[in-house]
């Protein structure tokens, strides 16, 4: 299985909800999450890319590894495991050559519409942002997919010029630098 999403920044968090209402979609309470992510030197385009981040949810540490599906943007293949000591996986994490990378804060909300999952993201010092994602089958047709997902978000009231290929610690780290920002490595 692997996981197609679609994203966009939000310019009106209260008419997207709205939107949402009307579609009977419902979202959770507020979750915080604390996303370390851990590189190791390959570029993006590299086909043998990958990255690990450490989540912390509550009291929850959950590792997940990411690496490239496809050459398309947020086609990934990801694998995740709950994980008891966040200090010992650092350390395992720096022996394989992984280097601490960027932390991104965020208040998650998650909802369910059809066999779509929603995510409604304040992102410190980056906004608001809605993600839709689906499993798929290995052999699905990945752009018909992401089409599908983009239908929703049009219909929720997104347009196309909000549309975000990025992911939350790639946007960080270009806001760190823009704003000559210094984040100390944390574990």
């Amino acid at each position: 299985m692997r996981e197609i999403e679609v994203k966009a920044k939000l310019r009106n968090k209260n008419l997207f909800l709205k939107a949402t209402k009307n579609l009977n979609i419902e979202f959770s309470k507020v979750i915080n999450q604390k996303d370390v992510t851990y590189e190791a030197t390959l570029e993006h385009d590299d086909p043998n890319w990958n990255i690990f981040r450490i989540r912390k949810q509550d009291d929850i540490l959950i590792l997940t590894m990411k690496h490239k599906a496809s050459t398309r943007k947020r086609d990934n293949y990801e694998y995740e495991t709950v994980v008891a000591n966040e200090h010992e996986t650092v350390k395992i994490l720096n022996r394989l050559g992984y280097k601490f990378a960027v932390e991104v804060n965020k208040k998650r909300r998650t909802a369910r519409y059809k066999d779509l999952e929603l995510c409604l993201d304040e992102v410190d010092k980056l906004g608001t942002f809605v993600e839709v994602e689906r499993l798929i089958d290995n052999d699905a047709d990945v752009d018909k997919v992401q089409d599908e997902l983009w239908t929703l978000l049009i219909q929720l009231g997104v347009g196309p010029e909000d549309r975000i290929y990025q992911a939350y610690d790639t946007m960080m780290k270009q806001f760190l630098s823009d704003n000559k920002i210094f984040q100390p490595k944390l574990s």
